[in-house]
């Protein structure tokens, strides 16, 4: 969710305190978050904690999930343990913003909106974004959609994306994921709208995994990116060449095999969302 959208979202003297808020911080923070991660030895991670495989709170109250691999290992190759600070959609950028992370490892899809409020790193995951649904419901494509609604979280970049593909579809906010695929179950919505890889987290941590079904095209989708705080080079430049090395020495291969890879609950081979990273000599 880009900046003017969620201030507009909010009073307008919540807006003017965290507007204040992101300005003083901007203007403590001296040298960069590189620095100032070596130093204080921690490195804050933005983090969600209801985003199956990605995110989420294990049965011993644990955050555990692909990006928090990703963040640990960034932390780790950076000489500093990693401390996990959950967030939301509609959060995790103010909280980067105002200096309480140093990054955002939260299922955040690089979109240019974005970009013009934060920085972001090399992509470390690819997903497209599609609509699920019950399997005896009659919406097969986008088309189908006109007149019904869907459901999603709060802050999420593909409330925009479904509009731009259909217009005549309506959109309904949760708080979560599971809130929005609750509100499906119930039959408040119609359909949920996200990221194919949270769509089938959701699905397989469902009761009956084979009541649901993934529909229709495409309707946006993009790299997953760190979120960074913005003109920051020395920090971007070190987070992008650790994910690069986790990629090259086979950690992201382990850690995919760990949360999505065949075997785990959402059992996707790597050729299934084709992602490659970029890396420079």
């Amino acid at each position: 969710m880009n900046r003017r959208r969620l201030l507009a979202a909010l009073s307008a003297p919540a807006a003017l305190g965290l507007a204040l808020g992101a300005t003083q911080v901007a203007h403590a923070q001296v040298g960069s978050t590189l620095d100032e991660v070596k130093k204080r030895g921690t490195l804050r991670a933005g983090v969600r904690t209801e985003v199956p495989g990605f995110g989420i709170v294990d049965e011993a109250g644990k955050i555990v999930g692909f990006d928090i691999d990703i963040a640990t290992e960034v932390a780790a190759r950076l000489g500093a343990k990693v401390e996990l600070v959950p967030v939301t959609a509609a959060t995790r950028v103010p909280l980067l913003q105002q200096g309480r992370i140093d990054l955002i490892a939260a299922t955040l899809t690089h979109y240019r909106a974005r970009d013009q409020v934060i920085d972001f790193s090399i992509g470390y995951f690819w997903t497209g974004q599609k609509l699920m649904v019950k399997k005896t419901s009659s919406i097969k494509s986008l088309a189908d959609m006109a007149g019904k609604r869907a459901g999603t979280t709060v802050g999420a970049g593909v409330v925009e994306n479904l509009k731009k593909v259909q217009p005549k579809a309506t959109t309904q906010t949760f708080e979560g994921y599971p809130e929005a695929f609750l509100a499906m179950q119930r039959g408040l919505v119609d359909a949920v709208v996200a990221d194919v890889i949270i769509l089938a987290g959701l699905r397989a941590n469902s009761p009956s995994p084979s009541d649901y079904v993934i529909v229709g095209e495409s309707v946006g989708g993009g790299d997953y990116g760190i979120g960074l705080r913005e003109n920051d080079s020395k920090w971007r430049d070190a987070v992008n060449f650790a994910l690069q090395d986790i990629w090259r020495d086979g950690s992201w291969d382990k850690i995919y095999g760990r949360w999505i890879g065949p075997g785990t609950k959402l059992n996707l081979e790597k050729s299934e969302i084709n992602f490659s990273m970029i890396l420079w000599d």
